[in-house]
């Protein structure tokens, strides 16, 4: 009987040393696991299993932290605070060795190009892929471009107002002409640039009319004649002397708008005479 007794305390005490003793790593049973994974606790009711350790599993940090090394050497990982960096234009930035910190001076995608350092011409064509030309950026205002190739229009349009091409003209009605008395035989209205006018005019005499002289020019006074040479003049044309004369070109450059006068004059005798003229302009410049 004693014998008896002492065997049952041998095991209970073999049990209880069983229990309080930690198995080895290498005792446990690998079967339906996989590389990297580790015993995870399921709860403090059912047995352990295998599992992978995710970030989910990590004890709570404090808020705006990440897990992170930035000593710039090997090291265990920490929880490092981030800056909120919610000002406008600034972002989260990182320095190797020191942490994270807020810039405030990124570009945006909304804004423009001065929030970058001055940039050159040659600089811009670097970055572009279809530029035409070289030297220096040009602007509206007092450009220098040198020999340029302005491609002419390839179409039946004119030039905008005011610009470089700019034309007008228009044809009058026939003009009844007192003899020796210069006379308005048509006008046109310009606006204050830099012009080419020219113009012609068509004398028609009425029957039996005697005609010495015709001349026609351009002016900017209202029916007075331009000086030597600016106007043209058709001489002894006889009875029913019908004349047509091409008036000089002539630049005018205007400060504002001005009204440009065909001026005509003749000298005839016995009847009628009538003067139909035209004027063109165009903007050379």
């Amino acid at each position: 009987m004693k014998r008896l007794t002492f065997a049952l305390l041998c095991a209970a005490f073999s049990v209880s040393i069983s229990a309080a003793t930690l198995s080895p790593i290498q005792l446990l049973n690998p079967a339906g696991s996989t590389s990297g994974q580790a015993i995870v606790s399921t709860g403090p009711t059912t047995a352990p299993a295998w599992g992978s350790v995710v970030a989910s599993s990590l004890a709570p940090s404090s808020p705006n932290t990440a897990i992170a090394n930035t000593s710039g050497s090997s090291a265990s990982p920490v929880a490092v605070a981030l800056p909120s960096c919610s000002t406008a234009n600034s972002g989260l930035k990182y320095t190797s060795g020191t942490g994270f910190s807020c810039g405030t001076t990124f570009a945006l995608t909304s804004g423009n190009l001065s929030q970058f350092a001055a940039t050159t011409s040659a600089q811009l064509s670097g970055v572009l892929s279809d530029e035409t030309g070289t030297g220096v950026a040009v602007f509206g205002t007092s450009p220098t471009i040198t020999t340029p190739n302005i491609v002419a229009t390839a179409t039946n349009n004119n030039a905008a107002a005011g610009s470089v091409g700019d034309f007008s003209g228009s044809t009058g009605s026939g003009v009844a002409l007192t003899s020796a008395t210069p006379t308005n035989g048509h006008s046109i209205s310009l606006g204050a640039g830099d012009w080419d006018v020219r113009g012609s005019c068509h004398f028609k005499p009425g029957a039996g009319t005697v005609v010495t002289t015709v001349s026609a020019g351009l002016s900017t006074t209202s029916a007075v004649a331009p000086a030597i040479p600016l106007y043209a003049q058709l001489s002894n044309l006889g009875t029913n002397g019908i004349a047509a004369m091409a008036m000089p070109m002539q630049r005018f450059t205007l400060s504002g708008t001005t009204t440009i006068y065909a001026v005509v004059n003749s000298i005839f005798t016995t009847s009628t005479l009538t003067a139909t003229c035209r004027i063109e302009a165009r903007r050379p410049r």
